[in-house]
Formats: structure tokens, C-alpha cells, sequence
């Protein structure tokens, strides 16, 4: 018999602004251990200097197999074995996925492409768990845990009208970004700061008016140059002595420290059919508001 577990479709919304054809290309060749995503883009929908919006969506699959309604039989122990610890994994890979994915591309001067949420779709899009990931990308596994309390609140009745939960809710998590990026260019100064190119080209031509031009040699001075570097008296060991020559030392390039930061899940925000908009706090396992 075959063991039974999910499929994941992954849809990755990209705002059209860093949806270059390079990144996508990089973005499939990133993602293919993982399965082709379907990438889709969208226009900004307020002023073009509105903060870049990307969202993943994470499907889960699994055919006629019930798992999201405890009141259907054999869906809590499914979830329990099968697709609580599958999500799990998933949120690590990708979220791994989304960290290294963006090293790369600050290291060959790329843009880097970060995601809002991962919008994890249960039960053919009955119920959707969206988590914010932390400030690299990366995800601990260990808000899985989240998702299956957000699932068993929605079973016992807590969360029976939702149709979507926020992990943290959106407040929580603008205000821990904002505070971790102030604390961050406390410490990283040189992030704020633009090179004077003016000043540097103004000063390149000066120097270039005031240089005297170097007198042109013949081709005879070039000729003897050549024949001088070239020639074994030249160096400073013999040519056939290869071991002795002296090793080329690399400079090591100091890596950029990524902007990064761990999320608080506390508060989440629960979202109705009808808009309705709930804060919960999942410590005191009680709404707020």
C-alpha cells in the first residue's frame, strides 16, 4: 500500500517591480528541489513608491482525504501524523529556501525578493493559516505548532466563522520590524550612508586636467620591456622550481550581515468571511478586542 501524504502546489505572487525575467529564471532554478513554483505577478495598486507586496501561497493536497475537520472521520489522526508534521517540513524548506535564495542574490548584487506571508491553504481554501516569516525569510519549524492550534481552535469553535488567521497579526509584526530595523542600523551606520559620487568624479577629472600626459614610447622601448619581464633573470627563483614560488594570497571579502530579525507570535489576527477583523492572543489563549 502507498504511503499516504501530501502534495504541495506553491504559488508565488511577486509584485511587478522585482519580477525581472533574471529573477524568476533565478527563482525556478532556486526552487527546483522543491517542486516548480507557479509564479504569478501583480501591479503595485497605490503610489509606485508603496512598499514591495510579495505573498506564497502553500496548497496543501490530499485528494479526497479529509483532514482539516475533526467532525470527519480519521481527519485528526491524518493531521496528526501525517499533515501537521508535512507542513512542518515544508515551512522549514522553504523558508530555508528563502533565506539562501536571497544571500545569493545580495552576494552577485541582485535584488533580494522577500515574502509578506506564506499563506498555508487547508481544506481546498475552507481555512488558511498565513505565517509571517522572519526578517531573512527563514521559518521555525516550530510555528507548525501554531498552524495546528489555529487548526484545533477553529474545530472547538473558538475560530468557527474564520476563514483566515495571521501569525502575527499585521500591528504586531510592523511594530517588531520597525523596532528591529532602528536597532539594526544602530549598529550597521553605513547602511544609510550614499557615496559622494560627485565629489569623487569631480575630483578624478581635476586630476586627470592637471596629470602631464605620459611621453609615448617607441616600439622599440616596448619591445625591450617585454623581452625584460619576460626573461628568467627576472624572477626570483628558477622557473623550473615551482614549489618555491610564492602562493597568490585571496583577500576574504567580509560577507553583508542581512537585515534579520525573530518574530513574537503572540498576537494573530482572525479574519471572518465578512471582513470581520479579531485580535488573539494565543498566551493568554483569549481574544483582545
Amino acid at each position: 500500500m502507498a504511503l499516504l501524504r501530501p502534495s504541495l502546489t506553491l504559488v508565488l505572487d511577486l509584485d511587478e517591480r522585482v519580477a525581472a525575467e533574471q529573477t524568476i529564471l533565478e527563482i525556478n532554478r532556486s526552487y527546483a528541489h522543491i517542486g516548480t513554483p507557479v509564479i504569478r505577478t501583480h501591479a503595485c495598486e497605490s503610489a509606485e513608491d508603496a512598499p514591495v507586496c510579495n505573498t506564497a501561497r502553500l496548497i496543501v493536497n490530499m485528494g479526497t482525504y479529509s483532514y482539516l475537520n475533526s467532525a470527519d472521520e480519521g481527519a485528526d489522526e491524518r493531521w496528526e501524523t501525517i499533515v501537521g508534521p508535512w507542513i512542518g517540513n515544508m515551512l522549514r524548506k522553504i523558508g530555508n529556501n528563502m533565506k539562501v535564495f536571497n544571500d545569493r542574490q545580495r552576494k552577485i548584487s541582485y535584488p533580494e525578493v522577500h515574502f509578506d506571508t506564506l499563506d498555508i491553504e487547508l481544506g481546498a481554501g475552507a481555512f488558511t493559516v498565513a505565517v509571517r516569516p522572519q526578517g531573512a525569510g527563514d521559518v521555525d519549524e516550530a510555528v507548525a505548532e501554531l498552524v495546528t492550534a489555529a487548526r484545533d481552535l477553529r474545530n472547538n469553535g473558538t475560530f468557527a466563522e474564520a476563514v483566515r488567521v495571521e501569525l502575527p497579526c499585521a500591528e504586531s509584526w510592523n511594530a517588531q520590524r520597525d523596532t528591529a530595523w532602528e536597532a539594526w542600523v544602530a549598529e550597521h551606520p553605513e547602511v544609510l550612508e550614499e557615496p559622494d559620487t560627485d565629489e569623487d568624479a569631480s575630483a578624478g577629472d581635476v586630476a586627470d586636467e592637471t596629470a602631464e600626459p605620459a611621453p609615448e614610447k617607441t616600439r622599440e622601448e616596448l619591445l625591450a620591456e617585454d623581452i625584460a619581464a619576460k626573461s628568467y633573470e627576472n624572477t626570483a627563483v628558477p622557473p623550473t622550481d615551482s614549489e618555491a614560488l610564492p602562493r597568490p594570497q585571496r583577500e576574504e571579502e567580509e560577507e553583508e550581515e542581512p537585515f534579520d530579525f525573530p518574530v513574537d507570535y503572540t498576537l494573530w489576527a482572525v479574519i471572518e468571511a465578512d471582513g470581520a477583523t479579531r485580535t488573539y492572543d494565543c498566551a493568554a489563549a483569549a481574544f483582545v478586542d
